[in-house]
């Protein structure tokens, strides 16, 4: 999903999951005759792009460009609006009383939707200046008979319908510069895994402002001080979006158009979804010597780093779960087969259990951390007979994939990169593979289980061990012979000779100055450690209007440290002159003095051309 796969624990999940795979197994034998089950899912709505942060002088031009935007662009802010239900929908058990009955309700994979706009118009939304354009979903779930029960008591028969109420972004670009963490709903995930191009997967329109002490949303501090509605509709405009599903009666015509994936082994079969590994991105981050990174090992030093975050998926495309089982070893009664064999190893860091055989990670020779946190059921990538819409792996505490299914490791969550701060790159660019090998060491069984005498899983010894020295096992397995053929999966990807994503190209049209890319490096500017100093920037005459941004510099490094909005020192929109108060960098350690600020400048809009003002510290 571009959604995550450390999710939240919840007291009891491991027990609700198996009632839930007692509860699809009791269903499909009562269910109808017919191979499969339908449901449409139609929405209107309206999508857009929030003009308030461009200066109102050239705010029409570009309306007007926007205006005359090809049907392609808004296609495409449509589906990225749509994206947003995504976490709700798939952890949507968690959101109603358990007696409602309610699971699971994915949107088929994007490939199955048909997306219809209407021109945009300007348009005022809740004092908004906006381009907005309508437009309209349809698409069709396709599974199992008996699962649309399962996940939607309303759905039980041909023509019952429920309505999935949402409030959604009406402009879904630039949502973590614009909202914060306001959104972000974190629970359980590791600290810093929240950026700005994965925002909309963690996206949850119900976050709210917490009480002390009270389970959240948020992690971050400082801790939101608005809700998430409230913060849409003072900074981006909300819109309510309402998704439409409906039962309808076998048909094997619509069966046909909808139909995503195959099944390729009756048993569990993992593959590697390539498609993932072009989600890459490059970040500097300052790593102290105290930081969780170290102590996993997710980092070859301490100081400022070149990291290239990726995204690692996998998709279960055989015809049964690849199961684990229960995980969480403090809940009441239980005595994991996990735990007994050490499969999973706690982090006190990061206060969560680890599985240290996921994949292996390679780019230019540099290899990066196998470890995963949860092994959990958090994309329906097929839409067919054979794929239920509900899965009892919906939670950390009981792990596994269903058939069908995926777990995502998106871009951006803490360790899910590869520490190329050594890569060589004084030469110019370089590119190579970025590779992903899932399941190198057979941990999880893609085949046949093996059972003991009981009927439970039987294990196997192994040459790891944990980091206190205590053996590992793994699951015994009757490997299919082809279980190897889709595990590994490679894409080019390319460093610059420096840089990250700021001063990379932006490929969706974002605009204005809150954006991370399209920004090219300038000078680097002295001041005094650690002291408050003023930033004044005075623009060419008869340029359009540029944004500079400022950055801290790296001595160990040799260059300015591209940020993000959320890290800069400052962010200036300079029409002729404008000045901003800046803190001067002061000292990291040793090797990192400070008393440098690093610039960056880009036009306010990409229609116009780069003109970097003239900068000074004063």
């Amino acid at each position: 999903m571009g959604g995550a796969s450390y999710r939240r624990e919840r007291p009891g999940a491991c027990r609700a999951g198996v009632v839930l795979a007692v509860a699809v197994a009791l269903w499909a034998g009562r269910a109808a005759a017919d191979p499969g089950a339908l449901v449409r899912i139609t929405t209107r709505a309206r999508v857009g792009v929030l003009l308030d942060e461009i200066p109102p002088a050239m705010r029409d031009r570009v309306a007007a460009a926007l205006l005359a935007a090809p049907p392609a662009f808004w296609e495409a802010r449509a589906r990225m609006q749509l994206e947003t239900t995504t976490y709700r929908l798939v952890y949507r058990s968690f959101y109603y009383p358990a007696r409602t009955g309610r699971r699971q309700l994915p949107l088929p994979p994007a490939e199955a939707w048909t997306v219809t706009t209407e021109p945009p118009k300007r348009a005022r939304l809740q004092g908004h200046d906006m381009v907005l354009a309508p437009y309209r979903l349809e698409t069709v779930l396709l599974s199992d008979p008996a699962s649309p029960a399962l996940s939607e008591p309303k759905l039980r028969r041909a023509g019952g319908s429920w309505h999935e109420k949402f409030q959604l972004p009406a402009d879904p670009e630039l949502l973590l510069q614009r909202t914060g963490f306001a959104c972000m709903d974190e629970a359980e995930f590791p600290p810093n895994s929240v950026d700005e191009e994965n925002a909309r997967a963690f996206f949850d329109d119900q976050c709210t402002v917490e009480k002390p002490g009270a389970l959240s949303c948020h992690l971050t501090p400082p801790l939101p001080k608005e809700s998430c509605r409230k913060a849409l509709k003072r900074h981006v405009g909300r819109v309510p979006v309402a998704l439409r599903f409906t039962r309808l009666r076998w048909d094997p015509a619509v069966a046909d158009r909808y139909r995503v994936g195959e099944v390729t082994a009756p048993t569990g079969d993992l593959a590697v979804v390539r498609e993932g590994l072009f989600d890459h991105r490059l970040e500097y981050r300052y790593i102290p010597a105290d930081s969780c990174a170290v102590a996993e090992g997710c980092v070859k030093g301490t100081g400022w780093r070149r990291l290239l975050k990726f995204t690692a998926s996998v998709r279960n495309t055989g015809g049964a779960a690849v199961h684990i089982g229960a995980v969480d070893f403090f809940l009441e009664g239980l005595n994991p087969a996990n735990e007994q064999h050490n499969i999973f190893e706690f982090s006190a860091c990061h206060g969560h259990y680890h599985f240290s055989h996921y994949g292996d990670f390679l780019f230019a020779g540099t290899t990066g951390d196998k470890r995963a946190f949860c092994l959990q059921t958090t994309q329906r990538y097929s839409n067919n007979e054979s794929t239920s819409l509900v899965s009892p792996y919906a939670d950390c505490n009981y792990q596994g994939i269903s058939a069908g299914w995926g777990d995502d490791y998106i871009a951006g969550i803490e360790c899910q990169w590869i520490d190329v701060t050594d890569v060589d790159t004084s030469a110019g660019p370089q590119t190579a593979m970025l590779s992903f090998d899932a399941n190198p060491d057979q941990f999880l069984c893609e085949g046949r289980p093996i059972l003991d005498e009981h009927g439970n899983p039987a294990f196997v010894p192994t040459e790891f061990v944990t980091a206190d020295g205590k053996p590992v096992d793994r699951f015994a397995c009757d490997f299919d012979p082809a279980w190897q053929a889709n595990n590994y999966a490679e894409v080019p990807a390319t460093l610059p000779r420096v840089g990250a994503q700021v001063t990379g190209a932006c490929t969706r049209g974002q605009l204005g100055p809150r954006r991370d890319c399209g920004f090219t490096a300038g000078p680097s500017i002295a001041c005094t450690a650690g002291q408050p100093a003023t930033l004044r920037c005075t623009l060419p005459a008869g340029a359009a209007p540029q944004v500079v941004r400022a950055c801290e510099t790296s001595a160990v490094l040799g260059t300015g440290v591209d940020c993000a909005y959320r890290q800069a020192l400052a962010n200036v929109l300079v029409e002729g002159e404008a000045t901003a108060a800046v803190a001067c960098p002061a000292a990291r350690d040793a090797d990192e003095p400070g008393g440098q600020v690093a610039l960056y400048a880009a036009p306010v809009w990409d229609g116009d051309a780069l003109a970097p003002p003239s900068c000074t510290l004063e």
